[in-house]
């Protein structure tokens, strides 16, 4: 398991020491990103022969009494996550080192994407849900990052700023549902709460805690209606566009639904809703990606609906769908690494993505079209490749779903077939009538080529060899996605006639048809989507009501300032009251009053109201003071010297300051300005009531005795010093006192500053 830390622990140091790299070794950013990536994968394959038929875990406490500990899981569907993110991010990493430009801030880059590596190896490693949400939202942050990596272009801030805002207001809606699940389940970490499923299918709270963790993954894996942000994604750099959407970004979601699946497969809302979420976004997704010109844009959307599949198979709970869907993660991962790469070496050489622009890239750049093509292929399930095993296994279960279910699957392998023959074969032959790009395109250097060749390799051989190759992996992933015992699949091309051969070799027949006859006719249109305006008048209805909001409340009036923070104190006073009752009555120890102690109250109260009553502002803070100074005599007669010193300290201050300052006021008129206001005075009576309340909860609720004693006790064992009262104010609460005299520094700059303002010259500007 330590190996396991490592590999997701190392991605973190990588990015710090990457990321101060000078522009004078800007260079070594690539191979020394790329060896971090290599080492984890090969802490990951470590982890494969030592937890893929034995899982692992490993906890460290970190909140123990909120039982939150940093906790790591191996077992076949973290290796399976993890294997991929490190797998595939090799290949991205040493792309990139080829691919970016000399003039690109390499390093930064570079620490971004391990950042973001780092992150969703923790995601896939979390045993434990506050662990796992952690690294969740530091993913959004990262890709933020990544998606606006080339910040000048207003197109660039756009895509990351959607993504960021749908995929963290997902996360949001998750960490609630997480914490209802351990409200139910009594615990954080994820095998308990899996072991205790029973308490929560009881639960009148699971179905709330399942809409809640499906907002959760839907919004990160792009599904109907939040798969917005994906498509604006692409404005990213390649490198960028490949790892987020091949392997990791877009499949946290996806994690997330397979390793939480066993916890809420008997809650009836989980499996239908995340079926017809599925395979709706396939069938839209493809019909979408059918209409684009933009390379890029076909990708995106090809995405979300091989997103949509996988989810549909992942939803079921069911070994041989989550096996299916455990293969076709895999599967995915080859063929649309690949994709995205190669799309990156067109425009790269092209200089463009716009498909009637292209082409023949079968004579233009040869090489580059054949892996593009055969990566197409796979997708669009055209056998002898991976691609056609897994979505075989798709159709398969989908022909077992209801009717409306099983013709929506067949309509979405048809369609994406439409588009994977559009890639393949419209781009080897070019776009009739299409304009020919200002620049020849030819094949690049075997920097840019080796990368997705060895994952067309990989989709090639995941076709002839599937079972030698994935079996033991797919196993064990479906076992862990079940919580059942490892199913034993036979993964092979051939699995004789059947229902599901005849839908998927349908499926590539209509697939040709459509690019035939439609999409080498028409110059597809690149509608607005309607999520993207819902999403843009979202935002700004939610900046004009936060305008508004401020504009009420942020007046340049400091008593409205006031009354909004007492106001929201009381509030929450209130609901506390109300959910908890109020505290018993107990008596209150006390003994009758010295003469004394009554006349300094009666003065500080005295001094409080001439405060409020006074009409020059010399006078309230003469009063002001007083007041503050009588109560600094009262800590002194019942026995807190120390409060009694910082009271004093403080007042002293605060009135240098406040003589200070009103030196740049205008003249003040009390007489016009300040009125009697019945809400002002019930909002200060209520405050003072709230203030009794809590010291009185304060005593009546208490359980321990005294820790007065405790200090008398240790004064000089543990800190060497007679004088109590110091010892407890240099060692037992010496942060307490650092605060302190941090807040007197703070107020003496203050009143230093003001000075010297005071002092500039006539013409030198307004203080």
């Amino acid at each position: 398991m330590r190996a396991l830390l490592v590999a997701g622990m190392l991605p973190f140091v990588g990015a710090a020491l990457v990321g101060v790299l000078g522009r004078d070794r800007a260079r070594l950013a690539g191979p020394l990103a790329s060896a971090v990536v290599a080492t984890c994968f090969l802490l990951v394959c470590r982890g494969l022969t030592l937890f893929l038929h034995e899982p692992g875990t490993l906890t460290y406490p970190w909140i123990p009494d909120l039982g939150v500990a940093l906790s790591l899981r191996a077992d076949g569907l973290s290796l399976l996550f993890a294997l991929l993110i490190s797998g595939i991010g090799l290949v991205v990493f040493t792309y990139a080192t080829a691919y970016l430009d000399e003039s690109e801030n390499r390093p930064r880059f570079f620490a971004y994407l391990l950042l973001f590596m780092g992150a969703m190896m923790g995601v896939v490693l979390s045993a434990n849900l506050i662990s796992l949400f952690v690294f969740w939202e530091l993913t959004s942050i990262s890709s933020f990052l990544l998606i606006g990596f080339w910040h000048t272009r207003e197109r660039s801030r756009a895509g990351a700023l959607k993504a960021l805002v749908v995929t963290s207001t997902g996360g949001l809606a998750m960490l609630v549902g997480f914490v209802m699940l351990a409200i139910v389940c009594g615990s954080f970490e994820i095998d308990q709460i899996i072991a205790r499923r029973d308490l929560l299918a009881a639960s009148p709270w699971a179905t709330a805690a399942a809409v809640l963790v499906i907002v959760g993954a839907i919004t990160k894996s792009a599904q109907l209606p939040f798969h917005l942000w994906l498509p604006s994604a692409m404005e990213a750099p390649t490198p960028v566009s490949a790892y987020l959407h091949a392997a990791t970004m877009v499949k946290a979601g996806l994690y997330l639904v397979a390793r939480l699946g066993p916890a809420f497969a008997e809650v009836p809302i989980w499996s239908p809703t995340l079926t017809a979420l599925g395979l709706a976004t396939m069938a839209w997704g493809s019909w979408m990606a059918l209409r684009q010109t933009d390379l890029k844009a076909v990708l995106a959307f090809s995405t979300v609906s091989q997103l949509g599949l996988i989810m549909s198979l992942l939803a079921a709970v069911e070994p041989q769908a989550s096996g299916a869907g455990m293969l076709h993660i895999i599967n995915h991962a080859a063929f649309k690494g690949a994709l995205f790469l190669l799309v990156g070496i067109i425009e790269h050489e092209a200089h463009t993505r716009d498909v009637t622009r292209l082409g023949p890239l079968a004579r233009q750049m040869p090489a580059t079209w054949l892996l593009l093509a055969i990566a197409a292929l796979s997708m669009a399930g055209v056998p002898p490749l991976g691609g056609f095993v897994s979505k075989e296994m798709f159709l398969e279960h989908s022909l077992h779903l209801p009717p409306v279910l099983a013709v929506v699957s067949v309509v979405g392998a048809a369609l994406t077939a439409a588009y994977c023959f559009a890639l393949a074969v419209g781009l080897g032959r070019g776009r009739a009538g299409g304009d020919e790009p200002k620049h020849a395109p030819h094949d690049p250097g075997i920097g840019l080529l080796w990368g997705p060749a060895a994952l067309v390799l990989i989709a090639i051989a995941l076709g002839f060899a599937p079972q030698m190759l994935a079996g033991a992996l797919v196993e064990s992933a479906t076992a862990a996605a079940t919580a059942a015992p490892a199913p034993h699949f036979h993964l092979a091309l051939w699995h004789g006639l059947n229902p599901a051969l005849a839908a998927s070799a349908g499926a590539v027949l209509v697939g040709i048809l459509l690019y035939a006859t439609w999409w080498q006719r028409s110059e597809p249109p690149a509608p607005r989507l309607l999520a993207d305006r819902a999403y843009d008048a979202f935002l700004h209805t939610l900046e004009a009501g936060s305008r508004r909001l401020t504009d009420a409340y942020m007046s340049g009036l400091l008593w409205r300032y006031n009354a909004v923070v007492l106001v929201v104190l009381l509030a929450g006073l209130l609901a506390v009251e109300i959910s908890d009752g109020l505290p018993p009555l107990i008596p209150w120890p006390s003994r009758p009053p010295l003469a004394f102690e009554v006349t300094v109250a009666l003065a500080a109260a005295g001094a409080g109201l001439a405060t409020v009553l006074a009409r020059t502002r010399l006078a309230a803070i003469l009063a002001l003071g007083a007041s503050g100074y009588t109560l600094a005599l009262m800590f002194s007669t019942l026995g807190a010297p120390d409060l009694a010193l910082t009271q004093v300290m403080v007042e002293t201050i605060s009135t240098v300051l406040f003589l200070t300052v009103f030196l740049f006021l205008p003249a003040y008129h009390g007489s016009h300005e300040r009125g009697w206001r019945p809400g002002h005075l019930l909002i200060s009576a209520l405050t003072a009531a709230a203030a009794v309340l809590l010291v009185y909860e304060a005593r009546a609720y208490r359980t321990a005795t005294s820790i007065s004693q405790y200090f008398l006790d240790n004064s000089i064992g543990e800190a060497g010093g007679h004088n109590v009262v110091n010892v407890i104010l240099v060692d037992f609460r010496g942060l307490d006192t650092l605060g302190e005299i941090t807040v007197l520094g703070v107020a003496a700059l203050a009143c230093y500053a003001i000075i010297k303002l005071g002092r500039r010259p006539e013409g030198a500007g307004q203080p």
